[in-house]
């Protein structure tokens, strides 16, 4: 795949501001590191280039962190901040890379590295047939994936329809959740905590040479399990209304035990990362990072009853 680069393009909000917005505790725990997507649209009726860049520019005015750079624990918005906007053409029909296998001629489809650390960097590929694919790399310390996929929403709303004022904007008031707390209270004994270091079971092996493994359950798979996990038997309690993920979840990582060979007595637990804002009370509109992590754990004998 030849991708020509035809030029870039600071865009920046339609209605500036100036700002510095530090990164609350949500965001630090977050990965440092910059979120790679790609959107393909094999339609050859997209908008053009134009208006996707003018829906950008609109939609920027509500995400402003999204024009932003990083520096010293800060987004930092001014009257120069802008999304870098790289537009290239390639020579081919889409359909002759589709579906888009993973390969390194792929990451000429995304935005190249910027030394000026900004938080959202975008691709704009046309291909010869009309198709499009847009690449999008944002940073994670601003926001997660359902802050993200809120803004891709009302990017692509304002793309088709301009003028239009935003249903659900984006809510970036912070203080509703990260206010300390009068008096301060100290809720766990951190002073009487000794962390140690798990046994780790077998060879983790290499993980430059491992190798992606998408496995397909059919529905009639997974209502089979939803009906053995809301059976009662005589060594476990029928669940209500197990839900697919928790089924999923359960079979996989029973499986993963087993083929672990752990022993009966062993501890064996996940790491879960769950939405924040639903639990907190929070609006899903909220944008930024609020995600928190759950560790369910279990003894092997009772996961594989």
């Amino acid at each position: 795949m030849e991708v020509k680069h035809q030029g870039s393009t600071l865009v920046m909000p339609e209605k500036r501001t100036s700002r510095k917005i530090p990164l609350n505790i949500f965001d630090r725990k977050a990965s440092e590191l910059h979120i790679c997507v790609l959107f393909v649209y094999d339609n050859p009726g997209t908008s053009p280039n134009s208006g996707i860049i003018l829906g950008l520019s609109k939609a920027l005015s509500y995400y402003p962190q999204l024009a932003g750079h990083l520096s010293g624990g800060h987004i930092v918005i001014d009257d120069n901040s802008g999304v870098p906007v790289f537009e290239t053409t390639v020579a081919r029909k889409l359909e002759d890379f589709l579906p888009l296998e993973p390969c390194p001629s792929l990451c000429d489809l995304h935005p190249p590295p910027a030394a000026s650390n900004p938080m959202l960097m975008v691709q704009l590929n046309r291909f010869e047939c009309g198709g499009l694919v847009i690449g999008i790399c944002a940073s994670h310390w601003m926001a997660d994936g359902q802050s993200m996929s809120n803004f891709f929403l009302s990017w692509s709303q304002l793309v088709r329809s301009p003028e239009m004022e935003l249903e659900h904007p984006p809510v970036h008031d912070q203080e509703f959740f990260l206010v300390p707390r009068n008096p301060p209270v100290c809720s766990y004994p951190h002073e009487r905590i000794e962390f140690s270091d798990a046994p780790l079971v077998g060879d983790n092996g290499d993980v430059n040479t491992m190798d992606n493994l998408i496995v397909n359950y059919s529905w009639e798979f997974i209502s089979e399990l939803k009906e053995r996990a809301s059976s009662a038997t005589a060594t476990r309690p029928a669940v209500l209304k197990p839900s697919t993920f928790a089924c999923l979840l359960s079979h996989v990582w029973r499986k993963v035990s087993i083929a672990r060979g752990l022993r009966d007595d062993e501890v064996t637990r996940l790491r879960l990362l769950v939405n924040g804002r639903p639990r907190l009370g929070i609006p899903s509109e909220y944008f930024g990072n609020l995600v928190l992590d759950a560790y369910p754990s279990t003894r092997v004998k009772e996961l594989l009853k």
